[in-house]
């Protein structure tokens, strides 16, 4: 499943200095901005050597899930229709999934 970060997710992390992602993270571009302004930087891992920020939230004893973290299936429709509302192009998302 593709995690999504959000302005939300890089405001819990304004203390660090990075945000650890992988190939199946998509980043809103309010939440590159807001880190660019945090000075936080995005680090690709491949999560076998590195812990990502999901696996770190899900050992954490306070971990929950949040109603932020969002299915496949609402990423889809919210996608589908940022699209048929002319908010984003095909190549807006394929620019953001790298």
């Amino acid at each position: 499943m593709k995690r999504l970060i959000s302005q939300e997710e890089v405001l819990k992390k304004k203390n660090e200095k990075e945000i650890y992602i992988d190939d199946n993270t998509i980043i809103t571009a309010a939440a590159k901005d807001l880190a660019k302004d945090l000075g936080i930087e995005f680090k690709k891992c491949d999560c076998k050597d590195q812990k990502n920020d999901i696996e770190e939230k899900k050992e954490s004893k306070d971990y929950k899930q949040s109603s932020a973290v969002l299915s496949e299936d609402q990423i889809y429709e919210i996608l589908k229709k940022s699209i048929e509302k002319g908010l984003l192009s095909e190549n807006d998302i394929e620019r953001m999934i790298g």
